[in-house]
């Protein structure tokens, strides 16, 4: 399976054609709420997106883990033509691993080039955001506008240039570099890191769950599910 880009993302099984679909049910008092991080999609083709999710009721737990017990997760996944989710083009299901900090990349194939679709994700009786998602044109023609971000340095400032983004709904948003920075704590800046110096997996894991939760935030690129 392909991994995901982090450089690339899209502001945002096959199911049968004509399958009835059963409007997926969440148990919001079952469990912690996995689905803090919210959901990205990315490395779009003319016929397939990355979508991806990673549960972690407590991103920011020094460990790593995300406040998950050691065990791996079943996690569903659906694509629609519609954020109700009234008919599927293509869903199904993946296992989020303990040892992968149970982050899950999809790929989601038989898509219409240059089109917009939503998807969602459930896990543990949980229903996670909606997110949407655009699959590039197809080869030879051209597709909308595209956008580019850089140095997103959590310290250096707030991220509402994300906002502006989502509402200006470009077709492509590439992400040039640097996504984290590694540094420790700087008292002096805008907004601090949350623990020292980065070094460790664990340390890694918590950093990109900083800067994901504050991108995911400030975005708005997302709405809650209908269940």
């Amino acid at each position: 399976m392909t991994r995901l880009s982090r450089r690339i993302f899209v502001l945002s099984g096959l199911a049968a054609a004509g399958a009835a679909v059963t409007p997926w049910q969440g148990d919001r008092a079952a469990v912690p709420y996995p689905f803090k991080l919210g959901v990205a999609s990315g490395d779009p083709a003319s016929d397939s997106v990355v979508l991806w999710t990673r549960l972690a009721p407590s991103p920011l737990n020094a460990d790593g883990q995300g406040g998950m017990a050691n065990a791996d997760v079943t996690v569903e996944w659906q694509v629609s033509t519609t954020d109700r989710f009234s008919s599927l083009v293509a869903s199904g299901s993946v296992v989020a691993r303990y040892a992968d900090a149970h982050s899950v990349h999809v790929v989601a194939g038989g898509l219409a080039a240059d089109s917009d679709y939503y998807y969602r994700f459930r896990a543990q009786g949980q229903i996670s955001p909606v997110g949407r998602t655009r699959t590039a044109p197809a080869p030879g023609t051209f597709g909308r506008d595209m956008a580019f971000a850089s140095c997103a340095h959590y310290e250096a400032g707030y991220y509402t240039a994300y906002r502006r983004m989502a509402e200006e709904n470009p077709g492509l948003i590439l992400h040039l570099g640097d996504y984290i920075y590694e540094g420790g704590v700087n008292t002096s800046a805008v907004r601090q890191h949350v623990g020292a110096e980065i070094v460790s997996l664990a340390d890694y894991r918590r950093r990109y769950a900083l800067y994901a939760r504050s991108t995911c935030a400030c975005s708005a690129t997302a709405h809650p599910a209908t269940s």
